[in-house]
């Protein structure tokens, strides 16, 4: 039987997740991108094919150097007409940083923050990139995919976070009824799913990005097994192998 099959155990991905980080200084640039790249293990019992990882990593590499690129071109831009309207230059502060959330049952779930600040205030741009991958596949996955077949989840989540937004209405926009689409930005972690908006899309720009966490816990019966794992049913790659042997 396939380990996906099973709804009782969940299994690390045998992968190794390496740091990067790359960095400058400039007179009104500076910058500090740390993010991710996968590389199989060797010797395990499964590798993922690497032109899967290779897509992830080449990806998330671009997302992260076309944002400071970009940064790059509108700070240069600014300061030429600072200086034509003798205006005092400003200095632009790039910052990446990265957390993978889930990486379980082939299942990667990994983020990537995209900060830019000007003379130290902002920021001035704050954004959240999700990247959702099956490593059985090799494509993303949208987070009906997350649920089991039959369910309704848009109106599950919409219910919920809605619900959410009623408990706190003071924190978000006067009359916000959220009603998600199936490209509905989110990852995951261990304890459930997060769902999340950009800013000033349902609350002012200084709440940061919103975001609501659906558990696995409360949410069990409409969760696709491979999706959710506990700290009681989560195998090691170790044990999977000596089980294989048997």
């Amino acid at each position: 039987m396939k380990y996906y099959e099973r709804n009782d155990n969940c299994l690390y991905n045998p992968i190794y997740i390496k740091f990067n980080e790359d960095s400058g200084i400039g007179e009104t640039f500076s910058y500090t991108l740390q993010y991710p790249s996968f590389f199989n293990f060797k010797n395990t019992y499964f590798n993922v094919n690497q032109n899967v990882l290779n897509t992830i990593n080449s990806t998330i590499n671009s997302d992260v150097f076309t944002f400071k690129n970009g940064l790059v071109d509108e700070e240069k831009q600014v300061n030429i007409n600072n200086v034509e309207s003798n205006e005092p230059q400003v200095k632009y502060k790039v910052i990446t940083n990265y957390a993978v959330t889930f990486n379980k049952n082939h299942i990667l779930s990994t983020i990537v923050n995209l900060m830019a600040f000007v003379n130290n205030e902002g920021p001035r741009y704050n954004e959240l990139n999700n990247y959702n991958f099956d490593l059985l596949t090799g494509r993303e996955f949208t987070i009906g995919s997350v649920f089991n077949p039959n369910v309704d989840y848009i109106k599950v989540i919409s219910n919920y976070i809605n619900y959410k937004i009623n408990q706190n209405k003071e924190l978000y926009y006067n009359d916000t009824v959220v009603d998600i689409p199936e490209d509905q930005a989110f990852y995951l972690t261990d304890e459930g799913i997060v769902i999340y908006f950009g800013l000033d899309e349902i609350a002012p720009e200084e709440f940061g990005i919103p975001r609501f966490t659906m558990e696995y816990k409360k949410f069990a019966p409409y969760i696709n097994p491979r999706f959710y794992c506990t700290p009681e049913n989560i195998y090691t790659s170790m044990r999977l192998r000596s089980n294989y042997r048997r």
